[in-house]
């Protein structure tokens, strides 16, 4: 039998992207009881209440009635309740279903200004005994595209297994849900990496080590030449990374993350990048940094936006002004792009204002950028304000 369930509402949100100028879930993990519990718990319940029953006189004791129950028959019933297994009590595969949608409402400084649909996400995920998958389908064009289309399996206690369409593991901020986003847009380089690409991947954990290697089809296809990617993460104090940006329910307990990547594809040349990158929260503050080194004939782009020989860079910090409604933050976008192939200079500063209503599930977002552009290439400084709705359901 399959069972449908919607999760609750997840975040939407709306890419403002300042790169060209502008270019076009985790959801808190829930507890649920496994059947063993279920099971292991009632049974003490029982005993608890049966023993607090006949103390007090309402069961007679044994030897009493002429209906005595040996003791070993008991244990023997215990043993069978507590050896129930999963696939006994199992009710089949399950599926959640839920999406999100993102838009915002744009003016830039050069007298545009006008509507962005960004997202409407529709997500599958969910679990058949070990397997667990997801599949997920973006309408924001107004017809439907497959972006993530994946199956998972745990191989042993400490690795997974995982084959299907999946983002490459490089960059935090390419890897965060879009509901999740403390800005309207990705960072520079996370709006590179969150592309989607046919593969497969082994990641594994270990303590505070958490490292992930994946081939992808790459730029070539389905030729002799892929995508490679590795990742290697250590949560130096406390636990891992929440699954979304900001300080949104930090809690009181510090998190820091460092964390190095390096992925490169065989069909460029020289398609090799770097990765750096630092995750903090205290409380109510978020601290977070990156950096991508690109080398010298990294030639995959698009011919208007080169990054070889670049080194982009961003550093991002915001503080919770009211506990778990109210978000101020400022990001700094260095696309390092004096040394590019093009004569370009470009450099972002973005202030931002979060109000969360429902947490990520529902939030207005206020975005301030201001690009510097002192290239022949960028033509004239120009900035934007938008205001950003995400809702999910």
């Amino acid at each position: 039998m399959m069972m449908i369930r919607q999760l609750k509402p997840a975040l939407l949100t709306t890419p403002l992207l300042l790169a060209s100028p502008w270019l076009p879930h985790l959801e808190a993990a829930q507890e649920t009881e496994t059947p063993e519990q279920a099971t292991t718990e009632t049974s003490a319940g029982d005993e608890s209440e049966a023993a607090d029953a006949e103390a007090d006189g309402f069961v007679p004791a044994s030897g009493e009635t002429g209906f005595e129950v040996e003791e070993d028959e008991w244990a023997a019933l215990d043993r069978e309740l507590q050896g129930l297994s999963m696939a006994e009590l199992d009710f089949g595969p399950r599926v959640d279903v839920w999406t999100y949608i993102r838009s915002n409402a744009f003016w830039l400084k050069s007298d545009a200004a006008g509507v962005n649909l960004d997202n409407v996400r529709l997500n599958f995920t969910g679990q058949t005994g070990s397997y667990s998958y997801r599949l997920t389908g973006e309408f924001a064009s107004g017809e439907g595209q497959l972006l993530d289309a994946w199956l998972s399996t745990p191989v042993g206690e400490e690795l997974a297994f995982t084959f299907g369409r999946f983002r490459p593991p490089f960059l935090r901020s390419g890897l965060i849900e879009a509901r999740d986003l403390l800005f309207i847009a990705r960072t520079r380089n996370g709006i590179f990496y969150s592309r989607r690409d046919d593969g497969l991947m082994v990641n594994g954990d270990h303590g505070r080590l958490h490292w992930a290697f994946a081939g992808h089809n790459g730029a070539s296809g389905t030729l002799d030449r892929h995508l490679l990617t590795g990742q290697v993460k250590v949560n130096i104090i406390g636990e891992p990374e929440l699954p979304w940006e900001g300080a949104y329910r930090a809690g009181e307990k510090t998190r820091l993350t460092l964390g190095a990547a390096i992925s490169n594809d065989d069909a460029a040349s020289d398609g090799t990048a770097y990765a750096a990158e630092l995750y903090l929260v205290h409380k109510g503050v978020s601290v977070a940094a990156e950096i991508v080194d690109y080398d010298a004939d990294y030639s995959l782009d698009l011919p208007l936006e080169q990054r070889g020989n670049t080194t982009p860079w961003t550093v991002t910090a915001s503080v919770m002004i009211v506990p778990e409604k109210y978000e101020v933050a400022l990001r700094y976008d260095d696309f390092d792009d004096t040394d590019s192939p093009l004569d370009r200079d470009r450099r972002t500063v973005t202030l931002g204002f979060n109000r969360y209503v429902s947490g990520h599930d529902l939030k207005w977002q206020f975005n301030y950028a201001a690009a510097h552009k002192g290239g022949d290439q960028d033509g004239p400084h120009d900035a934007v304000i938008a205001l950003g709705l995400t809702a999910s359901f």
